[in-house]
């Protein structure tokens, strides 16, 4: 019985060292893949801004305001805007960033090919579809144990405007000042790719390129009136729609555009001019 026990054992004895290197390379992998995202935890945990809850007068656009007149709607001075604590943050998420994702996750995102990263660590994400940036945002969320998402226009807004302030500008005083605080000038001497994510100062809460840097994607589906019909206490703007709202004055924008101001852009496609960063929420 004995001899038949270590015939057994011999005959199957390298498969069985065979399993255990298996299972101890499977381990090693996951350890080491644990690290890198802890790493990676490490590297941006600076990179966040806490906003207590408040209270905002979200301002009226000139393209709202003809809207509503056209329909023989009133005008208001502004809309009262209530948002609940979120965290969001300084900077938008960088090349780098959006790569490294990419690369733990298997996330694939064939336009990011086209993006112009200079410098990865220092450029902002771009030529990303919004669809991909909320899946970073979610990921990037689950990672630090909260909610990520793409910010709401009205968190965008409030983080802006460093907490709802009476600002037209999300700059570090308000104002417009080409090649002080923002990168805006002359369109035709404008760069053609996106300015490094800290070229130009914070605006008073710590937050940077929010003007003058890349477009930002918001969570909120456009609709041309949706501002007008708004909910006050936390409005994440439509249910559905076929365009995402877009913020921001981009680095080659041949206008001015203040705070309130909203773009739409297809959330199907990415575009160099375009990037975003993300909030997380308990």
């Amino acid at each position: 019985y004995l001899m038949e026990i270590r015939m057994f054992m011999n005959r199957h004895r390298n498969a069985f060292n065979l399993s255990i290197v298996f299972i101890f390379s499977i381990l090693t992998g996951c350890d080491k893949h644990n690290q890198e995202i802890e790493s990676f935890k490490t590297s941006i945990k600076d990179n966040f801004i806490d906003f207590n809850g408040g209270e905002m007068h979200r301002k009226v656009s000139f393209d709202l305001s003809w809207k509503l007149e056209e329909r023989n709607r009133k005008v208001p001075d502004y809309f009262n805007v209530v948002v609940s604590d979120f965290t969001i943050q300084k900077y938008p998420a960088t090349c780098y960033e959006f790569e490294f994702f990419m690369r733990v996750t298997g996330h694939t995102s064939e336009q990011f090919e086209d993006a112009k990263c200079p410098d990865k660590k220092k450029t902002p994400a771009n030529s990303i579809p919004w669809y991909d940036a909320q899946a970073y945002c979610e990921w990037l969320g689950s990672i630090f144990g909260k909610k990520g998402s793409l910010p709401t226009e009205a968190q965008w807004e409030f983080a802006a405007t460093s907490g709802g302030k009476d600002v037209e500008y999300a700059t570090n005083n308000g104002k417009v000042e080409p090649g002080v605080n923002t990168i805006w000038g002359d369109p035709k001497k404008a760069p053609k790719q996106p300015p490094a994510i800290d070229k130009y100062p914070p605006n008073p809460m710590g937050i940077y390129g929010m003007h003058g840097g890349v477009g930002e994607y918001v969570l909120d589906w456009h609709d041309a009136l949706y501002p007008a019909d708004a909910p006050e206490k936390n409005p994440t703007g439509p249910t559905s729609g076929t365009l995402k709202v877009y913020k921001g004055n981009d680095f080659r924008s041949s206008k001015i555009s203040e705070v309130y101001t909203r773009g739409s852009t297809d959330p199907n496609y990415g575009y160099y001019r375009a990037g975003f960063r993300c909030t997380l929420t308990n």
